[in-house]
């Protein structure tokens, strides 16, 4: 016993001795290279530029196993160049047998280094070595390149002096050497040239490729000859018709006078094959032939046999107990085949679809009470009648919701009211997208009280036996996070204050994600961007937030010379100037005259939505309009001055004045007394206050929200004028969306009109009613002139119209509408029983010259007197819809 340990503290000893001094046997082999510091000459901080460098070469030189490197820090601090005999002395001192310095000269962005390498043994020194590149970002590329000409200067490398390439007709020489690892410049190796043959071969182009070297003063010369494959001089497609050839062909990857490349070919054929399942050709068979075409070059033949057109006829279910089939198939885009398959492709297997429809059922199932509900890989066979869908369904048990918690963290809003806004009820089935639901619903909860960084954890805990779930949304409102900078950019043209003063959000605000919702809204109303985006970024604190908004600007000028057709003007001549973002500063100037047969119309406005940069609109504006009646004209010359201030959210409050002259003349001797008594010249001078209350998502096409208005007009009296009278108008337009972008439109209209004083009310005043913006259909709708089929206007008016507007070109912005329209216009009184119908279709479109409006309407009840058509075709060009 003590013998055997007597031996092995011996043999631990002998170990240690082995380990501490005796070198490894490969040290022997090592070439030991001491790197100097090199002088530095730049305008630069030479104390950072010398350093880098010197940690970048002696980093690359490490990557060489056969040579040790031996530091020479000391030397670091010294200024000027290392003259030779101190670095031989250093190397000898260090035991070394090569010495590196040498110098790096900096002009501007341009890089020399010149390089010196001492032999110790010999005291001499071998060819300099230099190189040089642009920038302090190529000092780690130069020091690269500098090991290369370093380890072949010694002897422990050779350096590749070029690389050639022949025997290539088509393939030009830099395709193949970019894929090589072999590089000029580079470190020889064999290992290298192998890999690179390899390499050659699988570009699939050559039949053949071997490598040499030769040996010449400047380093190794690698040449690599390649025997190329022949040319595709033809591809023929046989037996297509359900698929075109150029269909084919834009799938192909191998095309003509390219080489052959057979692996090539095999994927065609697949991508072939997928074309053909998409059309419901399952059962397609491509075959290909290569024939010789010449010495050298070759023709692809590709044979189609397209066999039957499969459908799927039947998709089973499987496991199904709490829905039926019927039901699920709803859930899905997949479908059997059906009458107008041959028109609609419905009825085909698309597996993409397919797979969709897995994860529609699957989220079916979960979000009605079945969370251990397994849905399976669809199962598809095929025979002569079709395609066969089964899918299994493993259901588990169904759960309810028991309690629903809210617990962490208490924000402002009470809890009470949050549970309450909650779409997860106890008593229902566990509906996990209602649990997704609530889950924004409270994270936009705690965002709108300035915590944008909040995390709701739901936790659920299942309760298997009484297939019952709870539902706790655990709250971790973090700590509040306000706007610290928001950025503009994209803008050049609109100015930075049009958009600040758009954002509901300012600089040292608490953050609100519905704000910023709304301010993107608010952007996106204004129709000066085709791109609105907001991003938000982390600021300087943690508690600091910074909003990026990112804008793409879109003209805003229009010119618009054309033609329309109006039911009672027929062809009208139009030209419009309108810019909707003036100097980028958000105003509106618009140039608008019309020319037809009865009608003529001349208006100049100017509208500054900010006056004095303040949320003050204002618009000043100058009109003309003429107009020929069956029995009289009446020309009107006008200008008026209207302020809006918003007032509380959504409601806006207008204050007008306006005054104008209404000339009527050229009365007919059979007009009525009360058109006669009019005859000449009245002024008017009035003030309008109305209140306009507006949640639409936009002005041109809305889609959900409403608008209402009240006003009232008041002219005569203390505001002098001619015309003496009161009006009353309200309004109310509501929009709603219906799936597949379907908006249905709800408006009515009603107003009345009271004289003072005795004065008649101004023909021009009065309702009259029919065109593409009241009744379409109709020319003119009221009451007449004393059993004529003049129309003077009633004293009373009512319109209603319902819309379903529709998407029809959806990248142009065309839409298509169907309406329904009713009303009419009295004297002293509202009948509902003496309303005037009409139903009809058309085009709307917002088109670079400004929205189009192109509509017939058919008229449900025509009348005696001033109905003489059954309906009528509208155009318009810039009005809202």
């Amino acid at each position: 016993m003590n013998t055997s340990k007597k031996s092995f503290k011996i043999s631990l000893a002998l170990l240690l001795f082995v380990f501490l001094f005796v070198p490894p046997a490969y040290s022997e082999d090592l070439k030991k290279i001491v790197v100097m510091p090199f002088e530095v000459f730049s305008n630069q901080d030479k104390t950072v530029i010398r350093e880098s460098f010197y940690k970048n070469l002696q980093a690359e030189l490490q990557k060489e196993k056969s040579i040790q490197i031996i530091a020479a820090d000391d030397f670091l601090q010294r200024e000027g160049q290392i003259d030779e005999n101190t670095a031989l002395d250093h190397g000898k001192a260090k035991g070394a047998d090569f010495i590196v310095t040498g110098t790096l000269t900096q002009f501007g962005k341009s890089m020399n280094i010149d390089c010196k390498i001492f032999d110790v043994e010999k005291q001499s020194s071998l060819p300099a070595v230099s190189t040089h590149g642009r920038g302090m970002a190529s000092t780690t590329a130069l020091a690269e390149q500098l090991k290369v000409e370093i380890l072949d200067r010694i002897g422990i490398v050779q350096k590749i002096a070029r690389i050639e390439i022949q025997g290539n007709r088509k393939i030009n020489a830099s395709a193949i050497t970019t894929k090589l690892k072999s590089r000029k410049g580079g470190i020889f190796s064999e290992a290298d040239i192998a890999a690179d043959i390899k390499t050659i071969f699988k570009m699939g182009y050559f039949l053949d490729v071997t490598a040499e070297t030769d040996a010449t003063p400047e380093g190794k010369v690698i040449t690599f000859f390649v025997q190329e494959k022949g040319l595709v001089s033809e591809i023929v497609i046989n037996g297509n018709k359900a698929v075109s050839k150029d269909d084919i062909q834009e799938v192909l990857t191998i095309k003509t006078r390219q080489s052959l490349n057979r692996e090539q070919i095999k994927a065609d054929i697949e991508k072939i094959k997928a074309l053909y399942d998409s059309k419901g050709y399952y059962n397609a068979e491509i075959k290909d032939r290569v024939e010789q075409d010449g010495e050298t070059d070759f023709r692809v033949v590709l044979e189609i046999r397209e066999n039957d057109r499969l459908y799927i006829r039947s998709i089973a279910f499987e496991g199904n107990e709490a829905f039926p089939a019927k039901e699920l198939k709803k859930l899905m885009s997949t479908s059997e085949k059906g009458f107008f398959s041959f028109i609609t492709d419905s009825g085909l297997l698309k597996r993409d679809q397919l797979k969709q429809d897995i994860g529609k059922i699957n989220a079916y199932y979960f979000n009605n009470g079945f969370i251990n509900a397994q849905i399976g890989e669809p199962e598809t066979t095929a025979d002569q009648k079709g395609i066969h869908v089964k899918i299994k369904i493993q259901e588990g048990k169904r759960f309810k919701v028991d309690n629903v918690a809210i617990s962490g963290d208490v924000l402002e809003k009470p809890r009470e009211a949050l549970l309450q806004s909650l779409k997860v009820k106890k008593g229902d089935n566990y509906n996990r997208e209602a649990i997704i639901r609530d889950l924004d619903l409270l994270t936009q909860a705690c965002n709108d009280e300035g915590y944008a960084n909040a995390e709701i954890n739901p936790k659920i805990n299942t309760r298997e036996n009484e297939q019952l779930v709870d539902v706790d949304f655990q709250i971790a409102k973090g700590e509040p996070v306000y706007i610290s900078n928001i950025n503009i950019s994209g803008n050049s043209i609109t100015r930075d204050k049009v958009i600040r003063r758009q954002l509901d959000v300012v600089e040292g605000d608490l953050y609100s994600s519905s704000k910023l919702r709304s301010s993107y809204a608010n952007l996106s109303r204004l129709r000066y961007f085709e791109e609105v985006d907001f991003q938000t970024e982390k600021g300087t604190d943690k508690n600091k937030m910074d909003i990026n908004v990112r804008v793409k600007e879109k003209s805003t000028g229009m010119f618009m010379v054309g033609a329309g057709y109006s039911a009672s003007d027929k062809l009208v001549m139009m030209a419009q100037i309108t810019q909707q973002n003036f100097l980028g500063y958000g105003q509106v100037l618009s140039l608008k005259a019309s020319l037809g047969s009865e009608t003529s119309n001349y208006d100049l406005s100017f509208t500054e939505p900010w006056l004095f940069d303040l949320p003050l609109w204002c618009k000043a504006d100058i009109w003309k309009y003429e107009k020929e009646y069956d029995y009289y004209t009446i020309d009107t010359q006008g200008a008026g001055l209207t302020l809006g201030y918003p007032l509380i959210e959504r409601i806006v409050g207008y204050l007008g004045y306006k005054y104008y002259i209404d000339d009527i003349r050229e009365v007919s001797p059979i007009a009525t007394d009360y058109v006669k008594a009019q005859e000449g010249e009245t002024s008017s001078s009035a003030v309008t206050l109305s209140l306009i209350r507006d949640t639409t998502n936009d002005y041109i096409f809305p889609s959900k929200g409403t608008k209402a208005t009240v006003s009232v007009t008041h002219a005569g009296g203390p505001l002098e004028g001619d015309a003496n009278y009161t009006q009353y108008g309200a309004s109310l337009f509501a929009y709603f969306p219906l799936p597949l972008d379907v908006v249905f439109a709800a408006k009515g209209r009603i107003g009345y009109i009271q004289d003072h004083e005795g004065v008649e009310i101004p023909v021009s005043n009065r309702y009259v009613l029919g065109g593409i913006n009241s009744l379409r259909g109709f020319r003119y709708v009221g009451p007449t002139n004393g059993g004529t089929s003049d129309v003077i206007g009633g004293t009373n008016m009512m319109v209603f119209n319902v819309e379903l507007v529709l998407p029809f070109i959806k990248e142009s912005g065309m839409k298509l509408v169907a309406f329904y329209d009713a009303g009419n216009s009295w004297d002293n009184k509202y009948d509902m029983g003496d309303l005037r119908q009409s139903v009809g279709a058309g085009i709307r479109w917002y088109s670079p010259i400004g929205p189009l409006r192109l509509e017939y309407g058919h008229v449900l009840d025509r009348g005696e007197l001033n109905d003489d058509s059954k309906g009528r075709w509208e155009f318009t060009i810039g009005m809202p819809m």
